[in-house]
């Protein structure tokens, strides 16, 4: 239904434009109007179906593979009413008419955009929208306003919560006695993509786009220094936006004290032509080359270590151009090992190790956390959570190990949200959830445990 409206929309502007050129000779104030009304249109109707909006789909929600058949259908269209009459003198409008033309392209384009949005997507108020979890789960709204949305979050000293959002601004949320949130701090301005966050010792490390710095609290009050010296530069130069909106991801601290992150792919062949990006890297944090963990990954937005030490993250597929659905992923990362989603460009195809979970087609995995808290039952303890942005849930994944490897067993968790783009554990035992959309972040409480 919206491939065929858009169709004939995009056919309208089409019409428009060839009646505004017929018109110039007559009337040549109103037949460029027509032309300018009907290409503006037809402009602002493809930068709604391929622009993201922010880090979001595009507002027009056209699947790529639709887009040469409503391209085609709207020519043809054109081609068939204009061909009969293109010997006929044009029928010249009312001026007034043009505003009445203008509302109605701009009343299509707004129904198309709405009617293309997925019903759970339309409503951005957190108080309207219901959050489904398990039994004796609920969730609470811990944080709204006061911040952009958000990008990623982690806790830091005195319990309080550090967040990034859209806007590149990072934020301290300090915990008060009662454990509430208080009101967002503005720490700094400024960052591009901020996607990153994570502690060691007096030190928060920001992970931006192309580059991770440190930020040190000298005096260890949870605010990094305002002197320039204080902030330094761990690693440039990664792969960053060549395909939008891939580029260095969330930041992990490994059991080995180095910093761990995802890099996403440079292009949407399967192709990787550059030796830092569709793969996950390491670094120390006092800075140097990136070590490559493993290679052959679309997007692995967050990764995430179990209480053995193992390596876990979600993957984002890239979109097959002949219009196909390759799934979303889930994996057990092993050093060195190669994985299916690509290769880099020039090598010999060497076997890819396999998910550990096969995720439904753009539902774009982010945020991974393993559950270290006590608040929550036994079963829970070190299972992970994965949201998924795509989808407005959060993943419940329990592993088993076998053998060398692992069997993983997927469960939703929660469902309802916009889109959740990071969980973290909390300093009380609860899950937090930060939803890009609504710009909240939410806590979940067990309540059959006091």
């Amino acid at each position: 239904m919206i491939a065929v409206a858009t169709a004939l929309l995009l056919a309208c502007c089409g019409l428009l434009v060839w009646w505004g050129v017929k018109l110039c000779p007559l009337r040549r104030g109103l037949g460029l109007a027509l032309v300018a009304l009907g290409a503006l249109t037809a402009l602002a109707l493809a930068l709604l179906a391929t622009l993201p909006f922010g880090i979001g789909e595009p507002l027009l929600r056209l699947p790529q593979g639709d887009r040469i058949p409503v391209a085609l259908g709207a020519m043809l269209l054109i081609v068939g009413i204009a061909l009969p009459t293109r010997r006929a003198p044009p029928p010249a409008p009312r001026a007034w008419l043009l505003p009445i033309v203008l509302l109605g392209l701009a009343a299509g384009l707004g129904a198309l955009t709405y009617l293309s949005t997925p019903v759970r997507e339309r409503e951005r108020d957190a108080a309207k929208r219901t959050i489904t979890l398990p039994p004796g789960f609920s969730a609470e709204v811990y944080l709204q306003g006061g911040t952009d949305n958000p990008t990623v979050m982690t806790f830091g000293p005195g319990d309080a919560l550090y967040l990034g959002d859209i806007a590149g601004t990072l934020w301290r949320i300090p915990r008060t006695i009662t454990g509430t949130a208080a009101a967002p701090i503005r720490l700094m301005d400024g960052f591009d993509l901020l996607v990153g966050l994570a502690w060691i010792d007096d030190e928060l490390f920001v992970s931006s786009a192309g580059k991770i710095e440190a930020l040190r609290d000298a005096n260890h009050d949870g605010v990094p220094d305002s002197d320039p010296a204080a902030r330094r530069l761990v690693i440039g130069g990664l792969p960053n936006m060549v395909y939008k909106p891939h580029s260095n991801n969330s930041l992990t601290v490994g059991p080995d004290g180095r910093l761990y992150f995802g890099v996403g792919g440079t292009s949407n062949d399967g192709i990787e032509r550059q030796p830092l990006a569709s793969a996950i890297l390491s670094v120390s944090p006092d800075g140097g080359p990136a070590t490559v963990v493993a290679r052959g990954l679309g997007n692995p937005f967050e990764v995430a270590f179990n209480a053995r030490g193992d390596l876990f993250s979600g993957d984002n597929s890239p979109t097959d151009p002949l219009g196909g659905e390759p799934p979303d992923s889930f994996h057990y990362i092993v050093p060195g090992a190669q994985y299916p989603t690509s290769h880099p460009a020039g090598s010999v195809l060497v076997a890819a190790r396999p998910a550990l979970l096969a995720l439904p087609a753009h539902s774009s995995p982010t945020g991974l956390t393993f559950y270290t808290g006590t608040r929550y039952p036994d079963a829970f303890r070190d299972n992970a959570f994965l949201a998924l942005w795509n989808r407005g849930e959060v993943l419940r994944i329990q592993l088993r190990q076998d053998g060398a490897d692992y069997v993983a067993n997927a469960s939703l968790f929660g469902d309802g949200f916009l889109y959740p783009i990071d969980v973290v554990t909390g300093p009380d035992g609860d899950l937090y959830i930060a939803d890009f959309g609504t710009g909240v972040v939410y806590r979940i409480r067990y309540t059959d445990k006091p």
